[in-house]
């Protein structure tokens, strides 16, 4: 009986050990936590590498357009510091230049501060007279150099 008594306490043993679940390995949790921390870490890596990114392209697009503006500013600078706009407001809704825009917003800045202009900024049509559109303006031509030099 006494036999009969172990073969029950172990198939009681063995019952209960299967009716209750099995206590969980140390090893299950913390590596289960140590990879998702190897992942957090990789993910907090990611971002910080796009922040990256993300600036380095907005100062390059910065600079683009400040030379675009430097044509008709003094300082293309003056157009971000002084005209209060950002890089993205001059962008398409591609993420692309948008060169109109830029030269609207650098004609708007001109209008309030004139002295910003580029002192080397092209002139276009420069007479002796007062022309209201270039098209009144006609080029010289030789023989008009000609008919000059020879009414002295």
């Amino acid at each position: 009986m006494a036999e009969a008594q172990n073969g029950a306490e172990t198939t009681a043993e063995e019952n209960s050990a299967i009716s209750q679940p099995a206590a969980p390995d140390q090893e299950t949790p913390s590596s289960a936590n140590a990879e998702a921390a190897k992942y957090r870490k990789k993910l907090r890596e990611a971002e910080s590498k796009l922040e990256a990114a993300e600036a380095r392209i907005t100062a390059m697009l910065r600079k683009e357009i400040e030379a675009h503006a430097a044509k008709s500013l003094a300082v293309g600078a003056d157009l971000f510091t002084l005209g209060e706009v950002e890089v993205k407001d001059l962008l398409t809704p591609d993420g692309e230049i948008d060169t109109e825009t830029i030269d609207a917003a650098v004609e708007a800045l001109l209008k309030t501060r004139p002295g910003l202009g580029n002192p080397n900024r092209p002139w276009g049509a420069v007479v002796g007279g007062r022309y209201d559109d270039e098209s009144d303006y006609r080029q010289p031509t030789m023989q008009d150099a000609l008919r000059h030099a020879f009414k002295r």
